[in-house]
């Protein structure tokens, strides 16, 4: 054992880097819509087993990008299969990650991951609805989708079984003083940061596309209820959660009402909730849907999720304090580390009260003020005794340690306003009516942020392991020269291959925005243009009381 952790350490150095940097070479490529040769080179970075589930969720979207639907539904059932399980922990792989690196244990995906996997699904099964060659083949592919989406419900349901919905914290906030105080105090051990109102806790998106994709097989009232469970989730504090329009929960009642329409309900109920729920321009909208009408919807699935980046923090005692004190490294003033150094004040700097009176007591009134460049934590007497008797003291007063943590840097979603021109032999259409109906990058963000407490403190457990069986394998030598180069080495190793676990789903779209135009039935050539690129859908014929989805795929 002694020797594990520093052949362990040398061994990841090389390999950390070209997996990286093959995995930003295919990003790269797919983000010119080179989706074939970001495909082949994905393949390559992600040949690894603990990567197995990454694999099948990137070539699954790539496939899918490419057309290649039926392909693309093998790679995510197999990627569906291997997140619902959630890999059961094994001995073997906790330990392996433990002493080398997080990115050495298996890839385990995440909630939004798991919805988007049944998500691209249903997509592939109502794009392979339309090559069908019988009508037989077209409806099975349909109630293929339809089964995707109602395993989407099933998922969003487990999710929502596990964290607080939008009206428990809209209680929370309404609370009684002493409550609050409560959960204040609570907050203490936590940084001082309340997560829960950054959990990823339903998706009204999701629930939206049940909606449509219900409409479309013809079964009025589940789509109602979809849409309706989607304008409700946007107007309880999804859209202010990600930041979208107050037109999406408008957009998602006004088809809520449709179905209602189609359903056969009282002319007096769908009036009072058309003048409840919809603006004058929404009620205008909802006048242009005419009976025999079709309906042209285009799904804009554009750019890419954020990648994590890492963050190095040194780890140093604070003996006098009975505490363990970590500090950002500091790097210059490019605007990475900038961005790092914003993370880090706004996610794990001390500002809670216990902690800005330890930094008082250390350093006065400037340590209390220097606060909010580190992090402390607080151990006490009894465990800093602890922490003495195997000599982790003597090692932090020896040694730096380096703890790595995952982050996102600055992202800024395209604002660019999409327009449609429906071309028929006949007439020509364009409309601007776009909306931004989800941001998968700030889903993603936020949900960094809820997890951000149990990555430093497992970044912090697992370095301080490896450090501490290096120490001791180093003291063991006896021959003081031997005893001073294999410290050196090892503590050079170790710092070297500390990583955080930066994976996720990099080919998932950083947000999708929604396109809704009903018109006369026809040929027409639609096109769709936004921030000088031009999209062509070809040739379609638009039927009476049918709906036609384009899943446009807009990397840029």
């Amino acid at each position: 054992m002694k020797w594990l952790v520093l052949w362990i350490s040398l061994t990841l150095l090389s390999g950390c880097a070209t997996y990286k940097e093959d995995i930003e070479a295919g990003l790269n490529l797919a983000k010119e819509g080179e989706w074939e040769s970001a495909e082949a080179k994905l393949e390559g970075a992600l040949d690894s087993q603990q990567d197995k589930l990454l694999y099948y969720l990137e070539i699954g979207a790539l496939a899918q990008n490419q057309g290649d639907y039926e392909r693309s539904n093998q790679l995510l059932e197999q990627a569906d299969r291997l997140s619902d399980t959630f890999f059961q922990d094994n001995f073997n792989n906790r330990a392996w990650a433990l002493l080398s690196n997080p990115r050495q244990g298996d890839y385990r995906g995440n909630g939004l991951e798991r919805i988007y996997i049944s998500y691209l699904k249903s997509l592939n099964y109502l794009a392979l609805a339309k090559q069908a060659k019988t009508q037989s083949e077209a409806r099975q592919l349909q109630d293929s989708a339809l089964v995707e989406v109602r395993r989407i419900d099933i998922k969003l349901n487990e999710i929502k079984a596990q964290t607080p919905s939008y009206q428990d914290l809209n209680a929370k906030e309404n609370q009684a003083f002493y409550l609050k105080a409560l959960n204040w105090l609570g907050n203490f051990y936590t940084g001082g940061r309340d997560t829960e109102q950054y959990l990823y806790r339903d998706d009204a998106w999701a629930r939206y596309l049940e909606g449509l994709q219900y409409e479309m097989s013809g079964d009025y009232d589940d789509a109602r209820i979809s849409y309706q469970n989607a304008a409700t989730l946007y107007e309880s504090g999804y859209a202010k959660q990600y930041e979208l329009s107050k037109l999406t929960t408008e957009r998602a009642w006004l088809d809520c009402i449709r179905m209602m329409q189609k359903g056969g309900w009282s002319q007096d109920d769908i009036q009072r909730l058309s003048t409840q729920k919809l603006s004058a321009p929404m009620q205008e909208t909802l006048k242009a849907y005419q009976q025999g009408n079709s309906e042209l919807v285009v799904l804009e699935h554009q750019g890419f999720i954020p990648d994590k980046s890492e963050m190095t923090l040194l780890l140093y005692a604070a003996p006098n304090a009975h505490s363990l004190v970590l500090e950002p490294l500091h790097g210059g003033g490019n605007m990475e580390t900038n961005d790092a150094f914003r993370w880090f004040t706004m996610v794990y700097a001390d500002i809670n009260p216990l902690n800005l009176l330890a930094n008082y007591k250390t350093g006065g009134a400037w340590g209390s003020f220097s606060g909010i460049f580190t992090k402390r934590i607080m151990l006490g007497r009894s465990a800093w005794q602890q922490l003495s008797s195997v000599k982790v003291d003597t090692l932090l007063t020896q040694q730096s340690i380096r703890v790595t943590v995952p982050y996102y840097r600055r992202f800024t979603l395209d604002k660019h306003i999409p327009k449609l021109q429906a071309n028929n032999t006949s007439d020509s259409l364009a409309t601007t009516n776009t909306l931004q109906m989800t941001s998968l990058a700030d889903i993603a963000l936020q949900e960094q942020l809820s997890e951000a407490q149990r990555d430093i403190y497992e970044g912090l457990v697992r370095e301080l392991l490896r450090s501490w069986i290096t120490f001791q394998a180093t003291n063991s030598v006896e021959d003081e020269t031997a005893s001073a180069i294999l410290g050196l080495i090892g503590q050079v190793a170790v710092f070297a291959s500390s990583a955080a676990d930066t994976r996720n789903w990099l080919t998932l779209p950083a947000q999708v925005r929604l396109t809704r135009e009903p018109l006369a039935p026809g040929e027409y050539s639609p096109s769709y243009s936004v921030n000088g690129k031009q999209f062509s859908l070809g040739e379609v014929t638009l039927e009476p009381n049918k709906i036609e989805v384009w899943n446009l795929r807009n990397p840029y």
